[in-house]
């Protein structure tokens, strides 16, 4: 029996030990993002901090105001429940925090929201504000962010009790549960940012751990009454504290219905009483539903007053620009952004993780379905169950407890909050975009029991399952040092540039030369990224953040790229950088999937009020070129084929223009650069009128063309105004620019006298 004992006591230690590294693993890794991730860069997060600070400095709430007076530095956060911000507001009081608004740098040019965004995913341009020592704004929204993450730790220790009222004997199902949100990257990313997700997160896993236990061991009037405060102040947190009020209700009538109140004491020895039957409906009135009444419906009020909606939910959708009023499947194909977001999206919902990262976390969610369908078809086929007759019973309240008193009743109720969530959040999508996985985190208590029961369902999931928290643990890490960091690394000082980079050493105004440019790949298709670096230096830099566009030309002149932003990617304007050092700015802009290729394309770099210079060059290929054509019309030179001519119009005025299109072939990699012939007249005479020029109007020279690449082909030949009546010959051929040197041209195995090809012949009339 001793051994016994010290076994149980030793296992107990065991899993104790499991459990606060788990916790202390958690603490390590969100503080960690705390630390790394820039300043307000998670969705909302600065209107959540300002928010804040506004009750700090005024002693107030604040409200949405119409017109002027609307605070854009609040935006929807005025109108969100207030508990949070009242928190957040006694914990920074006492720093000084009156220069945020001028110190905290909007980026004009972000690109909230949008994933395949190659620059400006940062919303703010960080300064020498927010390095280490903090002060100020600074120091008070890293305690703000501290409090998220305490907060997360609450949450997951009510997870981890939940699990251990669910199973007693299988306490590791309690740890795995905890485990998978302790190092899920989205949850270390929202509990390490400024917001009031975590609190409204925290009170509702509070409360259905309650619920749990109330459904587990008996009712008393203590335990409804902290689940009433616990649901009143959810509901001063966020709006979901209204869902938990009516979904707790539910849960409280049916044990009602179910006709037993647990183990529960002697009113005279323990302050409880028997809540059996209805007399727990006006227990749950008085001691839950009252108390959370009270606690929020002055909240209520104070919002039909102000904005006529006693939720402020109008407030969120007029701001976010008016009710989208999007049909079912529109908000359907939204599903996707909101599955990748529930594991790890940052940023301002534009900077998505690898999707090895999707897969690891969805093949998860796949393996726990699986195992727990398994589980449950294995037990269906093995129970023995007894029909039960209602018709038999002494009446419907009767039978209904005994369907109440089932073992999967109360992981039923439970997925029942998880479709509750998410139908409120479906709802608000049609109203507003709000696809973010954050706002399904209300529900993670039972996700992750649920989660946790099915991977280790059978006994292959159970041996495969300890390793799942150590390879989320190093997963959520990766995404922290190897997504998150680098998206906000600005470009590095170099003490000269590469050997492969372009010399340029164009005075661009207001104090900036731009010494060079690297363009990579030498090749890009349509609708890929073209990546480049540009080599700048300062020097006593005329503006703080001077503006710079690159602009890429194709065919015709044609814009198919362009970058409108401050220097650095959005991170780093010119007037932060030290003067006289070379900035490397490598970054990236997408080519136009229209882009009519191939072509040489160019890039020109503007500076708003100063100069454009030219940067480089790029060869754009189209995604798949034609088969090599063996039926040629001629050879000219030893690698270059004629596949095809067409002269138009071949009736023509004096005055008047031709067009010549011709289809080229490479037969080889080509070096040389030359220019094609096309003169009216005789061969041996003075042409009557020339187009000359480089192959697509100099826009894809010969000396880029490679081995089985075809060219489509056009020259513009004008007539002379006072050319005479007749029928004229119209001849094409190739020639080194620099020697005059024309190409042979060969038909058929024979050099053409001249070295041109009769393309056709032309009516003047």
């Amino acid at each position: 029996m001793v051994s016994q004992i010290n076994a149980l006591e030793d296992v107990t230690q065991r899993h104790h030990l499991l459990l606060a590294l788990i916790l202390s693993g958690y603490l390590v890794v969100t503080l960690l993002y705390g630390a790394v991730n820039p300043l307000f860069e998670a969705p909302d997060e600065h209107w959540h901090y300002f928010t804040a600070q506004y009750i700090a400095e005024n002693g107030r709430l604040p409200y949405i105001a119409s017109g002027d007076d609307y605070d854009e530095w609040l935006s929807q956060e005025a109108a969100q429940p207030p508990l949070y911000y009242l928190i957040g507001a006694l914990l920074i009081a006492p720093v000084d925090t009156s220069a945020a608004r001028d110190e905290v740098w909007p980026n004009k040019f972000t690109s909230v929201g949008d994933a395949s965004a190659l620059i400006n995913i940062n919303r703010f341009v960080h300064t020498g504000n927010e390095v280490w020592p903090w002060q100020g704004y600074t120091l008070a929204a890293h305690i703000l962010r501290w409090l998220s993450t305490l907060l997360g730790l609450g949450t997951l220790l009510f997870i981890y009790l939940a699990g251990r009222r669910l199973w007693p004997r299988h306490i590791y199902r309690a740890l795995l549960a905890t485990a998978l949100v302790a190092f899920l990257p989205q949850y270390n990313f929202l509990h390490a940012s400024v917001s009031n997700d975590p609190l409204i997160i925290f009170l509702v896993s509070a409360a259905l751990w309650q619920l749990i236990r109330l459904w587990q061991s008996g009712i008393s009037r203590a335990r409804l009454l902290l689940l009433g405060l616990t649901i009143g102040l959810a509901t001063l947190s966020k709006n979901a504290g209204i869902s938990l009020l009516f979904y707790s209700v539910g849960v409280l009538v049916l044990l009602a219905i179910r006709g037993q109140a647990g183990s529960v004491e002697s009113a005279a020895s323990q302050n409880t009483e028997s809540a059996s039957g209805w007399r727990l409906l006006g227990a749950t009135a008085v001691w839950v539903v009252l108390p959370a009444v009270l606690l929020a419906g002055w909240l209520w009020l104070r919002n039909a007053g102000l904005y006529g909606d006693f939720t402020a939910m109008n407030q969120f959708v007029q701001i976010a620009g008016g009710d989208r009023d999007y049909s079912l499947l529109q908000v359907f194909r939204e599903t996707r952004g909101l599955w990748l977001s529930l594991f790890a999206v940052f940023g301002w919902f534009n900077l998505r993780a690898p999707d090895w990262v999707y897969w690891f976390w969805s093949a998860l969610v796949a393996l726990a379905v699986i195992g727990a369908a398994s589980r449950t078809l294995k037990r269906y086929r093995h129970k023995k169950t007894v029909p039960l007759d209602k018709h038999e019973s002494s009446g419907f309240l009767d039978w209904a407890g005994t369907i109440l008193q089932q073992g999967w009743v109360l992981p039923l109720l439970l997925a029942l909050w998880v479709a509750l969530v998410y139908a409120s959040l479906f709802l608000f999508m049609l109203r507003t975009e709000a696809a973010q996985g954050r706002l399904l985190f209300p529900a993670l208590l039972p996700l992750a029991l649920g989660m946790a029961s099915g991977l280790t369902a059978t006994n292959w999931l159970r041996r495969l399952s300890p390793l799942i928290p150590l390879a989320a643990f190093f997963i959520t890490l990766y995404c922290l040092f190897y997504v998150i960091k680098p998206a906000y690394k600005v470009p590095p000082t170099v003490a000269e540039m590469p050997a492969g980079a372009q010399e340029i050493d164009a005075a661009m105004g207001q104090g900036i030369r731009l010494l060079g440019a690297l363009v990579e790949p030498q090749t890009v298709l349509p609708g890929d990224p073209l990546w480049l670096t540009l080599y700048w230096r300062g020097d006593n830099v005329a503006e703080a953040a001077p503006e710079f566009v690159l602009s890429l030309f194709g065919r015709d002149n044609e814009e198919i790229g362009k970058v409108h932003s401050y220097h650095g990617r959005g991170l780093y304007p010119a007037g932060l950088w030290p003067d006289g050092q070379i900035i490397a700015d490598r970054f990236g802009l997408w080519v136009d999937e229209e882009t009519v290729a191939p072509v040489l394309a160019v890039l020109d770099v503007t500076l708003l009020d100063g100069a454009t210079t030219r940067a480089g060059e790029i060869k754009i290929a189209p995604h798949e070129w034609p088969p090599l054509e063996d039926d040629r019309l001629a050879q000219f030179g030893p690698h270059i084929d004629l596949l095809d001519v067409s002269v138009t119009p071949q009736r023509a005025r004096p005055g008047e223009s031709l067009t010549i299109n011709i289809l080229w072939q490479a037969r080889a990699d080509l070096d040389e650069d030359l220019t094609t012939l096309v003169h009216l007249g005789q061969p041996d005479e003075t042409p009557l009128a020339t187009g000359d020029r480089q192959p697509v109007d100099a826009r894809y020279p010969t000396y880029v063309w490679e081995n089985g690449e075809q060219i489509g082909d056009y020259y513009t030949l004008a007539l002379p105004g006072d050319l005479s009546a007749g029928r004229y010959p119209l001849w094409i051929g190739m020639y080194n620019h620099k020697t005059m040197e024309r190409l042979p041209v060969i038909i058929e195995g024979e050099t053409q006298p001249y070295n041109v090809y009769l393309a056709g012949w032309v009516e003047v009339e």
